[in-house]
């Protein structure tokens, strides 16, 4: 009977102080109470590997610091707090910071006659409970089993639109926007900003369908590494064209663009032409676009014959040498060129810059945290 009364003693011991762990656990892990359960975004950064240029003034950086983005467009951080004190301040006049209770969070862009109203929602964040909170929720599950130093996670909604059809390639056409997410693990090396993405969902029948699409994408070999690193902008794949052809068919913006090129030229044929790595690159915040890629065959050459004769009224398509040509329509010039190397090379230009404004805003949201950035790289697939 002593010993097991002794051995109920060791149970109900071990019960307590694995009790006592979850309660501590807990209490570390209330900064994440703050983050709320709707966000459409979320990164997480580990400010100690990820080479971000981070104020940690009464940080904890030894855990995650956490950056959010609400369904009103609202940005957020989230991060333990180290200090002894509360309070409210803004930050850079345009950001309102609450801090206390093992809690900082920052909630903006704010104008001045904002800040009462944000202090008072940070002050909501602040009080909220884990049931309210991302905590448990699968969307930071999902940015947690990230591996790499800067990790996020965002509904296909949240994407810019200008940029959200690249990044979604996988998603099938009609599938819910509020469904398909991308997955980014990121590094900063040497003001060089990698990106490793794909598409997913907490749907099963659409992850299945995106698992079979991503198939299509294989290990990126570096080809474009270099020309990519000296674009502001860069999307890198490696494809068989006649396989990534209905991927882009399927993706309504790509298809609207797609449609819009093949009026002149034939995209279509050109792409699925391809077969090993393609890069799509902007040079600056103009949008003005670089394409190379490594073609398996080269027989559409012999059509540019057709699109010249066939070019809509008001453009035309002049040759610029050997396997060169130049395709002009209105403020839009698109050089094209297939090389000795069997390489499609093109560059697309505009004289109004529509693009310049959503780019430079993008990147002066980033330049804070990432210093001298001189190229954000976006791989989709795997790098060797």
């Amino acid at each position: 009977m002593r010993n097991y009364i002794f051995k109920v003693k060791k149970i109900v011991l071990t019960v307590l102080g694995l009790s006592c762990l979850l309660l501590v656990s807990c209490n570390e892990d209330s900064y994440l109470n703050a983050i709320p359960d709707n966000v459409v975004a979320l990164m997480a950064v580990d400010a100690e590997k990820s080479g971000l240029s981070i104020s940690t003034e009464d940080i904890d950086t030894k855990e995650k610091i956490y950056f959010f983005e609400m369904a009103d467009g609202t940005l957020g951080m989230a991060a333990r707090y180290q200090g002894h004190s509360n309070g409210f301040k803004t930050v850079a006049d345009k950001w309102a910071c609450g801090f206390g209770d093992g809690k900082m969070v920052i909630l903006g862009p704010v104008l001045p006659a904002q800040f009462e109203e944000a202090r008072q929602r940070i002050q909501r964040l602040m009080e909220q409970g884990e049931d309210e909170s991302i905590v448990g929720k699968p969307l930071l599950s999902r940015v947690d089993s990230l591996k790499s130093p800067i990790g996020l996670v965002a509904q296909a909604e949240a994407v810019p639109e200008q940029f959200a059809a690249l990044f979604t390639l996988c998603a099938p056409k009609n599938a819910d926007p509020s469904m398909v997410y991308l997955a980014a693990e990121a590094e900063l090396d040497k003001g060089v900003l990698r990106v490793k993405g794909s598409n997913f969902s907490f749907n099963k029948n659409l992850q299945s369908a995106m698992d079979g699409a991503s198939k299509v994408f294989r290990p990126l070999k570096g080809v474009y590494k270099d020309e990519c690193e000296a674009h502001l902008l860069s999307v890198v794949m490696n494809a068989d064209g006649s396989q990534l052809l209905p991927l882009m068919q399927q993706n309504k913006s790509l298809q609207m663009l797609l449609a819009g090129m093949n009026a002149a030229v034939d995209m279509d044929n050109i792409i699925r032409s391809v077969d090993g790595e393609m890069a799509l690159m902007l040079k600056n915040g103009n949008m003005d676009m670089t394409m190379r890629a490594q073609l398996g065959k080269r027989d559409f050459i012999k059509d540019v014959a057709y699109w010249k004769s066939s070019c809509p009224p008001g453009s035309r398509i002049i040759d610029q040498g050997k396997d060169k040509w130049l395709y002009e329509s209105g403020d839009i010039r698109f050089y094209f060129e297939v090389t000795p190397a069997n390489e499609f090379i093109g560059r697309l230009t505009h004289e109004k810059g529509d693009g310049e404004h959503l780019v430079e805003s993008a990147l002066e949201m980033i330049r804070p945290f990432t210093g001298d950035l001189k190229a954000v790289v976006y791989q989709i697939g795997t790098a060797n």
